[in-house]
């Protein structure tokens, strides 16, 4: 019988690519997989044939809701917590919360998988569960980011050093604290056990993501992007590639029926500028619109420009002032897409605008074209950092602070300065070597081995769990 993995995830649509495709992978090397997300992930992985359960409210909604997107742009992890959790609460009711929470409940008590992959915000939530369900879990994460003194505070970017490990603390701690209070009644009903008791500590939570994790912490990204792990980090976090789809995937997440009005626009003139800004909104969608078509008359270049989550299109240009420029402009030189296809489009255009998410900053340096990146918040800072290191295309103050000439005077860069360019081709050259998906298996094959089947990563875990604060866990599988 196939070992059984489970990989449950939080996020928006560039979260959850990575986790379907991670699944693929490992179906497809033999394991019996299920993936569960936020219910608008359901599709996605039906394009990619991974059996998927919802256990989370659509992200979609969520993520592009006012207060939302107001505290996205503030670059405040706790903000945009404590934003989202108001949210969740005013979209979803308790019970079909409840509900939601009982399914990942449900797939780790009657499934029994063998091993448990969470994203770092389903991290807790996992490990509540597995007060009552003697169940591995391990980390998978899209960000090199975790406690440590050596990498950046998210929202805390000018905390020095000395000072970071206690800055992380004190992040997760309140983040820790957040979804505790989201998740514990319902774990409390269904799992008969004292809400006091599920708490999750913030020294139990290191011991699986922190650059000195007791357990096997999986990092998928890239070290030709995001560079290589700092040397503080021990040898229990691993970094394996991006986790990327094929480039010739295809699907209505891909483009769809807009396929041939792409190829249409692309055979008709000159390589395009790519703008896309995927499921994060900074402030509104008609801000970003503007931003981007405004940038790309002052150059004068044509543009593909896709909405994915916002409502990005012509009409944002209705009532403004240049109305009648834009549009003429828009006319002769602009396709608004929902949708397209990364891997086959980005290396047909002369640059590639968008926000630092991790997928498309990695599907953008794979493609060997420039990249300009205007971050929004959290980890498209980082990301912007990296590429400014690396020297591959221009990375932008925050989004809510530029201008249609910032924009502008960045592609305009990126098209005339050969070494950008040669740059843009070295670093994809380097991700060829590089396979997240099949370095996936090899890591998770090995910890399946060495740690699952000789029982390791369970008696690790029954000796870490005597160690912590009398009262804060229950014996690991007690009722």
């Amino acid at each position: 019988m196939a070992r059984r993995i489970l990989i449950a995830f939080e996020g928006s649509r560039g979260d959850i690519q990575p986790y379907i495709v991670a699944a693929l992978a490992l179906s497809k090397s033999g394991y019996d997989v299920v993936a569960a997300g936020p219910s608008d992930g359901q599709a996605l992985a039906e394009e990619f044939q991974v059996p998927f359960t919802p256990f989370r409210p659509n992200s979609q909604l969520l993520t592009t809701d006012p207060e939302v997107t107001k505290a996205i742009a503030t670059n405040s992890l706790m903000k945009l917590v404590r934003a989202a959790n108001k949210a969740d609460k005013r979209l979803n009711p308790p019970e079909v919360k409840a509900k939601a929470i009982e399914s990942l409940y449900t797939l780790m008590v009657d499934w029994k998988p063998h091993l448990v992959l969470v994203s770092t915000l389903t991290l807790p939530l996992a490990l509540m569960i597995a007060r009552k369900v003697p169940v591995p879990v391990i980390c998978l994460s899209l960000q090199n980011a975790r406690p440590s003194k050596t990498l950046k505070v998210y929202g805390f970017p000018t905390v020095p050093p000395c000072l970071r490990r206690p800055a992380w603390r004190l992040v997760m701690s309140s983040v820790l604290q957040v979804l505790f209070k989201d998740s514990a009644p319902t774990l409390e009903k269904i799992m008969g056990i004292p809400a006091s008791q599920l708490r999750v500590p913030t020294s139990e939570h290191n011991h699986y993501h922190d650059a000195k994790c007791k357990f096997l912490s999986i990092i998928a990204t890239s070290a030709a992007v995001c560079g290589e792990l700092p040397s503080e980090c021990n040898s229990m976090n691993v970094q394996i590639g991006a986790l990327m789809p094929s480039l010739d995937q295809t699907g209505s997440s891909f483009g769809g029926e807009q396929l041939k009005q792409m190829n249409d626009f692309l055979a008709a003139g000159s390589a395009p500028v790519y703008i896309g800004f995927g499921s994060i909104i900074c402030g509104t969608s008609k801000f970003m619109c503007l931003l981007s078509l405004r940038a790309l008359r002052i150059v004068g270049e044509r543009g593909i420009v896709v909405s994915s989550w916002s409502t990005m299109s012509e009409q944002d240009i209705e009532g403004e002032p240049d109305r009648d420029e834009l549009k003429a402009f828009c006319a002769e030189n602009v396709l608004f897409l929902k949708t397209a296809p990364h891997g086959q489009l980005f290396p047909q255009c002369k640059v590639i605008v968008h926000h630092g998410g991790a997928g498309t900053f990695n599907a953008s340096a794979r493609s060997g074209t420039p990249t300009v990146i205007c971050p929004i918040f959290m980890d498209q800072l980082d990301h912007r950092r990296w590429l400014n290191r690396r020297g591959f295309g221009v990375g932008l103050k925050q989004m809510s602070k530029l201008q249609p000439q910032d924009l502008a005077d960045a592609i305009r860069k990126c098209i005339n300065t050969p070494s950008i360019q040669e740059k843009a081709q070295e670093v994809a050259r380097i991700m060829e070597q590089e396979d997240g998906p099949r370095r996936l298996v090899e890591v998770v094959n090995d910890y399946m081995d060495q740690y699952i089947e000789t029982g390791r990563h369970m008696e690790l875990k029954r000796k870490l769990d005597e160690k912590q604060p009398h009262g804060c866990l229950a014996p690991s599988g007690g009722k």
